[in-house]
């Protein structure tokens, strides 16, 4: 008789739903002690009680682990993959009963680390991917209301309403920067804590999601006929080999990108702590936040006046302005990049062959990579020459006036100096619209002109698998080589010596009418609730639902209607696009089979 040899059947990184739930109930559970122990100025019940209950969680966590190596065949394996959070477990409970802030601080962190594990290995067997990124941005959101209206949120006297509270909530899950209340004086550094974790865990979610479909829409193999996400994933060439994997990448490359920045933002602030209080009593959360608001595309500041004490001061123009471009290039082409390089660095030091080289298509750039690149360039430097010589239109009107007036304002002298610093406004405004939302300017010194041009650029947005909203840069892009094709008779749409897709093109098409009808119906709500100028209505609505967060101070006067139609805009201009793309990518089952006869109709 044959032996009956153990079969491990279960993939690489998944875990049943004997192990998920347990596990997920605990870390729900010890998030919802952690609030009730720091969310009251009062506290409920005394200290030993929520250090017991601390203890009853944590112990049924060490349980379920146990439970689930002693029945796993594989444990060596098992181990290797869960060592992560086996450390961070075995930290919280050491720390429980020596530093309550770093007990805080390793619990948040196991319990991100769970939820997170248990959301990637749940998306791995959801048919409607749509509606599960949508659902867990609506109950992020309402989450996060709920936390914001704590007490020890906000200062003393001044408590935050439901509606305000949901406005910020979704101003950070959606990464918008848009705020009704001053975030550096209106919230307590409990609430400020808050806000940076929705603005994370936000930003984290729109990377993980839109990197998939970017990966979905960039990768040669079809994925309309893969029953899971992990098969979709796997069937892509230029993508990273699985969920996990992919999931894995974009949290730990955040992670070191924010970390990077916090610390230059540290060291180069370092010299404002001793003459300004604000910096110097919390200069390493500041740093923190700024760095992660900036690499998230958020727009939220821990001060007052956004950027503004930082207008020429190198840290905006050195470490906030490429933090925002990191965050709005898209993972799928910082991925690309990033084993481009090491390809090259392995082959200059001999480690690698040519031919080796060009059997792994990870180490050139590939077209989606060069699309976003040449696009996000041009858009740039066509941004900062818009900006630049919209705020010297009041020059030219001065000297187009042949009889000026007394009361006309007084121009400052155009010295090189000023031409300077004018550029340097320039170029941090065409950076920040795509989009981020930090101003170092303040916003009633734009021209009409500018205006308009930071509209355009805050429509465009960012690159799609990144943290910036918008239609996309190669949304634009796409349509733009369309026009081109058209107007030169070729009836494909051609651009680095490749034919894009009809499919995509059609794709790109849709993407900017919902990106029109959303602005459009927003500003039209807006024209109903409010009574400010059109101008500040449009502003407005294009700010919104390309999730930037400049302003031109209407958000601070908006009415109760008009918040409500704002924080619409900010969550369908922020999942909107991602779920029609979602739905798109993934309902290749619903393909009609049958094709009716084609006639032509007339055009202009």
């Amino acid at each position: 008789m044959q032996r009956r040899q153990y079969v491990n059947t279960t993939p690489k990184g998944t875990e049943t739903l004997g192990w998920l739930l347990p596990r997920g109930a605990l870390a729900i559970a010890l998030s919802i002690v952690f609030v009730l122990e720091v969310g009251f100025t009062t506290p409920l019940i005394s200290p030993g009680w929520f250090t017991a209950l601390k203890s009853v969680i944590l112990l049924g966590l060490w349980a379920a682990h146990i439970t689930a190596y002693y029945v796993r065949k594989d444990r060596l394996d098992w181990l290797k993959q869960r060592g992560v959070e086996l450390a961070i477990l075995l930290a919280a409970t050491v720390f429980m009963f020596i530093h309550m802030g770093a007990s805080h601080a390793l619990g948040g962190l196991l319990i991100l680390h769970i939820l997170l594990q248990n959301y990637v290995a749940t998306a791995q067997h959801v048919i409607r991917y749509s509606l599960l990124f949508v659902g867990s941005f609506a109950v992020l959101i309402g989450l996060g209301t709920l936390l914001l209206m704590l007490p020890r949120a906000t200062p003393d006297g001044n408590p935050i309403g439901l509606l305000d509270a949901l406005f910020t909530s979704t101003s950070a899950v959606c990464v918008t920067g848009l705020i009704i209340r001053d975030t550096a004086t209106e919230f307590t550094e409990f609430g400020q804590i808050i806000i940076l974790i929705l603005i994370q865990l936000g930003g984290l979610g729109i990377i993980i999601f839109g990197a998939l479909l970017a990966t979905m829409l960039s990768g040669s193999i079809s994925v309309r006929h893969a029953s899971s996400l992990q098969e979709a994933v796997s069937a892509v060439e230029s993508g990273p080999g699985n969920v996990e994997r992919l999931v894995r990448f974009v949290v730990v490359a955040t992670l070191l990108t924010e970390a990077v920045g916090a610390i230059v933002l540290y060291f180069g602030w370092m010299p404002y702590a001793a003459s300004d209080a604000r910096i110097g009593d919390h200069l390493a959360f500041h740093s923190i936040f700024i760095s992660i608001s900036a690499f998230c595309n958020a727009g939220f500041s821990i001060y007052s006046d956004s950027l503004e004490s930082f207008r020429f001061h190198w840290t905006s123009h050195a470490v906030v302005s490429p933090l925002i471009v990191c965050g709005g290039l898209g993972f799928p082409v910082l991925y690309n990049m990033w084993h481009a390089l090491v390809a090259q660095v392995k082959w200059r030091l001999g480690r690698t062959t040519m031919r080796k080289m060009h059997r792994d298509r990870l180490v050139r750039l590939n077209l989606h990579t060069k699309v976003v690149l040449v696009t996000s360039a041009v858009v740039f430097l066509l941004g900062t020459a818009g900006i630049f010589a919209g705020q010297l239109v009041p020059y030219l009107q001065a000297s187009l006036t042949t009889t000026p007036t007394v009361d006309a304002p007084q121009l400052p002298p155009l010295s090189g100096g000023e031409l300077g610093r004018r550029l340097l406004d320039a170029s941090f405004m065409s950076v920040t619209a795509r989009t981020a939302g930090f101003n170092t300017m303040n916003m009633e010194e734009l021209t009409t002109a500018s205006r308009f041009v930071l509209m355009m650029l805050m429509w465009i947005g960012g690159s799609p698998g990144g943290t910036a909203g918008g239609v996309k840069t190669t949304v634009v892009a796409v349509l733009l080589l369309t026009i081109l094709a058209t107007l030169r008779n070729r009836d494909e749409t051609e651009v680095f010596s490749r034919s894009l897709p009809e499919t995509l093109v059609r794709r790109a098409g849709a993407l900017v009418m919902l990106g029109f009808v959303i602005v459009a119906g927003t500003t039209l709500c807006l024209t109903i609730t409010e009574s400010f100028r059109f101008s500040f209505h449009l502003f407005e609505a294009v700010s919104a639902t390309s999730t930037v967060g400049l302003t031109l101070g209407l958000t601070s006067e908006l009415t109760a209607f008009g918040r409500v139609v704002i924080i619409a805009a900010m969550f369908l201009g922020r999942v909107g696009p991602l779920a029609l793309l979602g739905a798109v990518v993934f309902a290749g089952r619903d393909q009609a089979r049958y094709r009716y006869p084609s006639e032509p109709v007339m055009l202009g």
